[in-house]
């Protein structure tokens, strides 16, 4: 007898409240291929695939990647160090970081609340600083982010830093600095979203 937690559709709820299914498919070439729907339809798998695992993207792009065990990962507590360190400075607060493919990647935010509209709604609507961020994830609904710095492993506890460049093509820069990562991230991070962030070369 078949349970029905064994045939429910395998879904999962990304960090804005949107839940997806999985679904197998073919290609044109008749490959299988994988994807996600907002609703459960044809194909829809009630189990991952083997060797496979779920990854959700800055953006909450949610997908299917196979599992590669020879991956370089970024150690957790220096995820945490890099975090800490946007935390100590103001005008970083909405700025994130997470791990991309063994980098340690920051990333900028495109729209949502920023200060000079929390501001306005504090002022027009008489808001509290409380029922201001009761409101923020209908605020920040459509909140996407960018990437502006990466931290590339080099060895034991040390990095590689670049930033985004904007100009032509734009792209990552070479080589920044190259250190120990608590150094990189209190020299370099403070100057996201200022202007000596474009001196940097």
């Amino acid at each position: 007898m078949t349970s029905k937690a064994a045939t429910r559709p395998l879904s999962y709820t990304n960090r804005k409240g949107r839940v997806y299914y999985l679904h197998a498919g073919r290609t044109k070439t008749g490959k299988r291929r994988y994807f996600f729907a907002r609703t459960a339809g044809d194909g829809v798998l009630t189990a991952l695939p083997a060797g496979f695992e779920i990854v959700e993207s800055i953006n909450a792009v949610v997908s299917l990647r196979r599992i590669d065990p020879d991956a370089c990962t970024v150690p957790e507590m220096d995820l945490a160090r890099v975090r800490a360190e946007l935390v100590r400075h103001p005008h970083l607060r909405r700025h994130r970081a997470d791990a991309v493919k063994g980098t340690i990647m920051v990333f900028e935010p495109i729209g949502g609340l920023t200060d000079e509209i929390a501001d306005h709604l504090v002022a027009s609507f008489q808001l509290t600083p409380a029922q201001l961020e009761q409101r923020r994830p209908v605020l920040e609904k459509g909140l996407q982010y960018t990437p502006v710095m990466r931290l590339v492993p080099v060895d034991r506890g040390r990095y590689e830093l670049a930033r985004m460049t904007y100009r032509g093509v734009g792209g990552w820069s070479s080589a920044l600095a190259r250190g120990p990562l608590q150094k990189l991230a209190s020299t370099y991070l403070k100057q996201i979203g200022t202007p000596t962030f474009f001196d940097l070369l």
